[in-house]
């Protein structure tokens, strides 16, 4: 007996179809993955697929732009106003770290297709990728300048290499902590940069 397949509306089969690719990508990486991989995973017959995508790159190229558009509204939506200089500048840091950490986590494979694929696929991937990262240090350097501004972090501080360092250790943590497992430490993790970071970069008292 035949399978009968599920009708969907245009744009839930393409969203249906690019969660199918990252699934796939994810697991087997993009270059030993097919096609077929990709319409086995979604359930749906191989014409199907070529109705929203005319390649393997084009859906790779899909899930990129997806990827890259979630990650500029979060980093946007995360520009939060100067905060008051009786903030607790620790909770403050965990908060955030907190957050970030959960968006890596909701998006898993999608993060995990584009830090670890992304690259070595296309030179438009890599340079996606650094225009991202570049939001995130424009992102992190101007929270440091305003929490300089409150009074809770130390003015002799570069905002500009804080943001890298903020940077780097966060996409190392996000790597090797969140990528790899499907129930990450998200409490743990923000705890820990919270404490490292905030130990280092509070107010001195003669500062």
């Amino acid at each position: 007996m035949a399978t009968r397949r599920v009708l969907l509306e245009p744009d839930a089969r393409r969203r249906q179809l690019l969660s199918a690719a990252t699934t796939v990508f994810a697991r087997r990486g993009y270059r030993a993955a097919g096609v077929s991989d990709i319409v086995a995973e979604a359930g749906v017959a191989r014409g199907t697929f070529y109705l929203y995508f005319e390649s393997k790159a084009q859906v790779f190229l899909a899930i990129a732009d997806d990827f890259y558009d979630r990650l500029e509204i979060a980093i946007a939506e995360g520009a939060a106003g100067v905060p008051a200089a009786t903030s607790d500048g620790r909770s403050l840091l965990r908060a955030s770290f907190h957050r970030w950490f959960e968006f890596f986590h909701l998006h898993r494979l999608a993060a995990t297709v584009m830090l670890k694929e992304g690259a070595a696929i296309d030179p438009r991937f890599d340079r996606g990728i650094a225009e991202l990262r570049q939001s995130a240090y424009t992102h992190f350097a101007e929270r440091v300048r305003r929490f300089q501004q409150a009074g809770l972090l130390r003015s002799t501080l570069s905002p500009e290499i804080v943001s890298h360092l903020q940077v780097g250790m966060f996409e190392e943590l996000v790597k090797t902590f969140v990528l790899n497992t499907e129930h990450p430490d998200i409490d743990g993790l923000a705890d820990q940069m919270a404490d490292f970071e905030w130990n280092g970069v509070r107010p001195r008292p003669r500062d």
